[in-house]
């Protein structure tokens, strides 16, 4: 089934010139609504196979992390950053629900090991290892 998925989804992009980074998930695109496929989702197998993008998730560890209720400059860099990415979140400091729901879906998709809505170190320097292998970031 994974195998059929691939061929489909590079079907798809090649007809409709999409590139294979910009492969989202439901709840990419809507986090709060939506939490399909899953984090049981096979990103990894799939951006093997040319479709999506990846990198190894940071291993989960102690350290600071941002949680609803927080608000200040370093969350401001954090929406910043999921936004460059491409999350739709407002960039205004606040870590509210609907940014706890863009890191959740974030973490689904790219850590799945833990999917809890927290920024931790994991997910943070998942996120930026993404945006740095972006190929429109790339050196």
């Amino acid at each position: 089934q994974v195998a059929a998925v691939v061929e489909l989804c590079r079907d798809c992009g090649k007809r409709w010139q999409i590139a294979p980074e910009r492969v989202l998930a439901h709840s990419d695109v809507a986090p709060v609504r939506k939490v399909d496929p899953g984090e049981k989702f096979p990103w990894e197998r799939l951006h093997a196979g040319g479709v999506g993008h990846w990198v190894a998730p940071s291993p989960i560890a102690g350290g600071r992390f941002f949680q609803k209720g927080d608000a200040g400059q370093p969350v401001e860099a954090l929406q910043t950053m999921l936004s460059l990415y491409g999350y739709g979140t407002e960039i205004d400091g606040v870590y509210s629900e609907k940014m706890e729901g863009a890191v959740a879906a974030f973490q689904r998709h790219f850590r799945p090991e833990r999917v809890d809505g927290i920024a931790d170190f994991s997910t943070i320097d998942t996120l930026h290892r993404l945006l740095s292998a972006l190929p429109r970031l790339a050196a």
